[in-house]
């Protein structure tokens, strides 16, 4: 006679108890964007020149401040002498923070003054775009990378990260939207920008045409954007 065999009890997991437990992961989820900028910055206090790191720092700075933005930033980064791998990495870093701190912190977010702000800011812009750019609601993957990826006023990881949740998209996967579209976006220009700068110091006069070209594709393309812009919001019934 054979006994049956004792049912076993799967013993509890401590650490899916711990990520599960809002007091614990609510202030991880609102000090981790923090931490993560915090240890960018002491990395770089500890990587380059002092004098380097407060004009890298400043530069850092003035990304949050419009109309500044990667497109202007990493050129000029470049320009004086980083090199596009770590300009790069920083503002793709701040982007990931900025990212982070949205998708899991906007309704608390929009109750802090100034940071709140910001916030209603960006969900104006990111509802505008929304009825002006119908498509982003169709693809909204592939449409959240190119908001991001594209260097125009008002896109970036902060109204990236809004729109993604106006789509109703769920945090992983904004977040990595908003990734993929950051480093795309930063590596463009980064590479784009080191190249014309090689060739300038080699040949000056083609490395100005190259400039002088590239600007008139983005002058163009801005002016474009804009008149698609106006035409889709004359379609629209009054």
């Amino acid at each position: 006679m054979t006994t049956d065999p004792k049912p076993t009890v799967a013993e509890p997991c401590w650490w899916r108890a711990v990520l599960t437990n809002p007091y614990i992961v609510g202030p991880i989820k609102f000090v981790l964007p923090f931490a993560i900028v915090t240890a960018l910055f002491v990395a770089l206090y500890l990587m380059v020149p002092y004098q380097q790191f407060l004009t890298l720092s400043g530069l850092a700075a003035a990304y949050f401040v419009p109309p500044a933005g990667k497109e202007s930033i990493i050129p000029i980064a470049i320009l004086m002498g980083y090199p596009w791998w770590l300009i790069t990495l920083v503002i793709f870093l701040i982007d990931v923070a900025v990212s982070l701190f949205v998708v899991w912190n906007f309704d608390l977010a929009l109750k802090i003054p100034l940071i709140g702000r910001l916030l209603e800011g960006g969900m104006t812009a990111a509802r505008n775009y929304t009825e002006t750019q119908p498509w982003l609601r169709r693809l909204s993957t592939v449409g959240l990378i190119l908001f991001v990826f594209f260097p125009f006023q008002g896109t970036g990881a902060m109204n990236g990260s809004i729109l993604g949740r106006l789509l109703g998209m769920n945090e992983a996967r904004v977040f990595a939207c908003v990734c993929t579209g950051s480093l795309a976006s930063c590596l463009v220009i980064a590479l784009g920008a080191d190249v014309i700068l090689d060739i300038y110091q080699e040949d000056p006069v083609l490395g100005i045409g190259l400039l002088v070209l590239v600007a008139v594709v983005v002058v163009a393309g801005v002016v474009g954007w804009r008149v698609w812009k106006k035409r889709l919001r004359g379609r629209r019934p009054g």
